[in-house]
């Protein structure tokens, strides 16, 4: 019961912090029309593009600490042959895949028009 209260809790910030981040993207980039006429605009653009990736990338960061919460008893399971490493890791790798596409989904939502990729919102 405590193990999934943290859990809830630590998705709740980490969306939190992804909104915030979300927000500086939009003001740091600040364009809702993306020009495509000389190096300085591709600069912006692959700036844009580079921001996402490592907040995206590194935004699961905070789970390696729960990761590694969890390391004894997983240790202690494996030197008593009770089950084998892929039946402790796959099931939680499974569990972060809807949480890892629902932040995705929230930050190309907030960001993915302000910043001008696309100039119709409706696309």
């Amino acid at each position: 019961m405590y193990t999934m209260i943290i859990f809830t809790y630590h998705f709740v910030v980490d969306a939190s912090q992804l909104f915030i981040m979300a927000l500086v993207a939009m003001t740091l980039f600040l364009r809702t029309e993306m020009h495509h006429e000389n190096m300085d605009d591709a600069g912006v653009y692959a700036g844009a593009v580079f921001f996402m990736l490592i907040t995206v990338m590194f935004n699961g960061l905070a789970e390696i600490s729960m990761t590694i919460a969890k390391l004894p008893v997983f240790y202690k399971q494996r030197n008593l042959l009770f089950y084998p490493s892929w039946a402790y890791a796959i099931p939680s790798w499974i569990l972060k895949i809807p949480v890892t596409i629902v932040e995705v989904a929230v930050w190309v939502f907030l960001t993915y028009y302000v910043i001008g990729f696309d100039p119709n919102v409706g696309r």
